[in-house]
């Protein structure tokens, strides 16, 4: 429910399997667009960010960064 609170350009949030990142700054970087992101905010995003990018190291290692805690079960 906190992720969801998340979901604009200003704040955005998205849970990747079992973390929650912090995609605000990467929302202008992103090399496929911002719109690719913000689709993403405030949402459970690992079908899309999995379907996309898999276990390519480069984008899990840049996700890593944007880390910013875990999902409480």
């Amino acid at each position: 429910a906190e992720v969801a609170e998340h979901a604009t350009q200003d704040s955005c949030w998205a849970a990747i399997d079992d973390g929650v990142y912090d995609l605000t700054t990467w929302i202008g970087s992103h090399p496929g667009g911002p719109q690719r992101i913000l689709n993403l905010c405030g949402t459970d995003a690992s079908v899309a960010f999995r379907t996309q990018h898999g276990i390519k190291p480069r984008p899990n290692v840049q996700l890593d960064r944007l880390l910013i805690g875990y999902l409480r079960s």
